[in-house]
């Protein structure tokens, strides 16, 4: 069977030779990594080679996303990437897998403990939420973001300066429970257990399918995609032109690639790198991360 060759308006030339992949689990953010810059929420054409082509070569993956699960289902059934993840995790921490009837699961137990100790958190620290809703009712351009519950989710506000402002303040105050933090992407700020991120939670899933670090490729491009792109829990890092300055120094310090391509080009020139063996892991001294303890306290 010939070949098939892509070429692009970039300086890489498109050629496939899948004997040397390097990746069987690719993790990719979805908003400014799949989706996003001239494309828009069309799928840019390399992207819709290289995608098909990793997974025909071996490759699983999972879209790694801050959104909660129907919002990456919608944003993928817009894109028409041709093929469909493996796995999804969702709102930063959520792990789920197909339910073989047009549905997703749980994929084990994490989901479970994550929301027991997210619950937990919202329960213990009420005071300190409390604080966050006044701070951001006297601040303008800021306001809060609840869950069907009437939970206090995040914060989103019209630009990132002052959400850096605002963050600021957060830390500043009284009471902080001992395990609060929180995921940045752009204007929204959500908050979340300490334990629990794309990182953790990429480790988590690589512990399930028992996967090599060093086989592992993440993309992204935010803030909230830096715990997935420091090297130790995918040996493969990269991340889009459009990346957030911190995304490409952390992706640069792990020895990835930095494209010069935006959103879902770059994704697609970095799965390409890799695939064909045209850059290599990084080796790590480790190769199995175990995530930290996530056992509620007795």
């Amino acid at each position: 069977m010939q070949a098939h060759h892509l070429w692009v308006a970039s300086p890489l030339r498109w050629v496939d030779d899948p004997t040397v992949s390097f990746i069987r689990l690719l993790s990719t953010d979805f908003d400014g990594t799949l989706a996003g810059g001239a494309w828009g929420e069309i799928c840019a054409p390399t992207l819709a080679h290289e995608l098909p082509a990793v997974v025909d070569g071996g490759s699983l993956w999972v879209v790694n996303t801050g959104r909660p699960l129907e919002s990456a289902l919608d944003g993928l059934e817009s894109l028409h990437l041709g093929v469909s993840p493996d796995y999804i995790l969702a709102s930063e921490r959520h792990i789920f897998q197909p339910d073989g009837k047009g549905g997703w699961i749980d994929y084990g137990d994490w989901n479970q403990t994550c929301t027991e100790h997210h619950d937990l958190l919202f329960l213990e620290g009420g005071g300190f939420f409390s604080q966050i809703e006044k701070l951001a009712e006297r601040t303008t351009g800021v306001r809060v973001l609840h869950n069907a519950e009437g939970v206090p989710e995040g914060l989103v506000a019209d630009t990132e300066e002052t959400l850096n402002e605002v963050t600021l303040e957060i830390l500043d105050l009284p009471g902080r429970p001992k395990n609060f933090n929180f995921q940045r992407s752009n204007i929204y700020l959500r908050f979340c257990h300490q334990n629990y991120n794309k990182g953790n939670s990429l480790a988590e899933l690589n512990r399930l399918l028992d996967m090599p670090v060093e086989s592992i490729l993440a993309i992204g491009d935010h803030q909230n995609d830096l715990s997935m792109l420091y090297g130790d829990v995918a040996a493969m890092v990269a991340c889009p032109s459009n990346a957030h300055p911190l995304v490409k120094e952390s992706v640069m310090n792990a020895g990835g690639h930095v494209s010069e391509l935006e959103a879902g080009e770059g994704t697609a020139e970095a799965i390409h790198l890799y695939r064909t063996g045209k850059k290599k892991p990084r080796v790590l001294p480790s190769m199995h991360p175990v995530p930290p303890s996530v056992r509620l306290n007795e």
